[in-house]
């Protein structure tokens, strides 16, 4: 954690200067850049629906989330993967590291907080039913770093579920700024990946010690989603892709059969991991490849739900303790959850998100104005 402070003061430090002029690359039209959201869409739908049906379904369905396939894996490795595609996007685009973290400040931050504020009210009032203590102080501190689930339990509760990934989100942010600051080369930034993660998955082995190699392994799909990114603008030839994707895939590989494998886990089998993670990056090629399904009402379905997918993300386990309250762990819960997740989320994104980010970027616009 101070570490991560550390170089967040750094590079809040930085010139303003613009990021173009750190690092000039052709950028993506914004045609091109239509397949985000279509994936963004799926992959929150995926979390959406392994966490509903595993809630109200689990003694049917837990074996084949453990051991054949699991959608809310499947989804967060999609979700990184397009972020590590559209970060270094945005930062080409912004006109210095500030503005781009005022802007993810803003994009973030807003709908989080709302939605920790309602699901404190709802452990309070007793609809969910929380073991530990319920501190403000330090429920509010280890949520605005996004590190309550590793502190849950007599510290702090962890109410905002699924927020780890938004502290590897947060990594990434960080990693990929001071890579844009300091110029390095896509090659460079591909090579100390590759030999980062595979230092790390034998140090696992030698010292027989299960590494959490599957959480750090996310920021590899975010290399991966770079890697994507870089040949998009056609500045890397179609051999060295390849060559570097597979360099990629199978460090990936072995840093799977080592926490999944080598190791136990209690959550997935090494298969199921490798049935999701192959599904995330079998969605992802399909819509970087045709960017749109060329069907006008799937491709503004998908846009749609592309568009509300953080809303979705955040409310969904919300929606869940709600209706299962009302309706119970029955079908009509279930599909109640369902329709009542893309219902808030429709609103959150209209009253709560679109606004955060129009007042990130007025913060931004003023400060660049002076």
């Amino acid at each position: 954690m101070h570490s991560l402070l550390f170089f967040a003061v750094i590079i809040w430090q930085f010139p303003k200067s613009p990021i173009s002029d750190l690092k000039p690359m052709p950028a993506p039209t914004q045609n091109r850049l239509l397949f985000i959201d279509s994936i963004r869409g799926i992959a929150a739908v995926l979390v959406l629906f392994q966490h509903s049906y595993e809630y109200f379904f689990r003694e049917q369905v837990e074996e084949i989330g453990h051991s054949v396939f699991h959608f809310g894996q499947a989804g967060v490795v999609a979700f990184f993967l397009v972020s590590g595609y559209i970060i270094p996007f945005s930062l080409e685009r912004s006109s210095s590291l500030t503005s781009f973290f005022i802007h993810r400040i803003f994009r973030i931050y807003p709908l989080y907080l709302v939605i920790l504020l309602i699901n404190l009210l709802l452990v309070y009032s007793g609809i969910d039913h929380m073991e530990g203590e319920v501190n403000p102080f330090h429920i509010l501190f280890t949520h605005l770093f996004f590190v309550q689930e590793y502190l849950a339990g007599n510290w702090s509760l962890n109410l905002v579920v699924g927020s780890w990934t938004l502290f590897i989100e947060a990594i990434w942010y960080l990693i990929a700024a001071i890579l844009f600051r300091f110029r390095l080369s896509h090659q460079m930034i591909i090579n100390l990946a590759i030999l980062g993660f595979l230092i790390l998955t034998i140090a696992s082995v030698v010292l027989h010690i299960r590494l959490p190699l599957g959480r750090m392994g996310m920021l590899l799909h975010c290399v991966m989603g770079l890697h994507f990114y870089r040949r998009s603008q056609h500045l890397i030839s179609s051999k060295s892709f390849i060559a570097y994707a597979l360099a990629l895939g199978v460090v990936q590989l072995a840093g799977l059969l080592v926490a999944y494998g080598y190791f136990s886990s209690d959550h997935f089998t090494a298969g199921c991991i490798m049935t999701s993670w192959t599904g995330a990056y079998a969605l992802f090629l399909v819509f970087y490849v045709w960017n749109q399904t060329g069907n006008q009402f799937w491709d503004s379905v998908l846009s749609y739900l592309g568009s509300i997918s953080y809303s979705l993300y955040l409310s969904h386990f919300t929606c869940i303790i709600l209706m299962d309250f009302v309706l119970g762990k029955t079908v009509s819960g279930f599909m109640a959850t369902l329709f009542l997740t893309v219902l808030v989320s429709h609103f959150s994104y209209r009253l709560i998100e679109k606004p955060g980010i129009a007042f990130g970027k007025r913060i931004t616009m003023k400060s660049s104005d002076a």
